[in-house]
């Protein structure tokens, strides 16, 4: 599962698909959330597929230095595309 650090945003699709992203660990967790049907979520079943999930990193710099740490927002274009957003980093290079 998306075991982070922090949480910047989750967005689930109505056949349950889900992302995850991460400001400190510059990642993007998507897996499938079960007991979701046509946009519509079970309380009673609702989990996530611990089999059917991928984690991907934002990319680094060339000496492997997190570059993307400000990721505030994750939204599906399709199933298949996904658009990330981000703010501005702070003065001094803080979060």
């Amino acid at each position: 599962s998306a075991y982070f650090r922090d949480y910047s945003d989750i967005e689930v699709r109505p056949n349950g698909k889900v992302a995850i992203t991460s400001q400190e660990d510059s990642q993007l967790w998507v897996g499938q959330l079960l007991g979701v049907a046509k946009g519509i979520i079970d309380p009673n079943v609702i989990a996530f597929d611990e089999q059917k999930f991928d984690l991907y990193d934002f990319p680094k710099s060339y000496g492997c230095q997190t570059v993307y740490c400000n990721i505030e927002g994750i939204t599906f274009i399709s199933d298949e595309m996904i658009m990330a957003v981000s703010d501005k980093m702070k003065k001094h290079g803080k979060q």
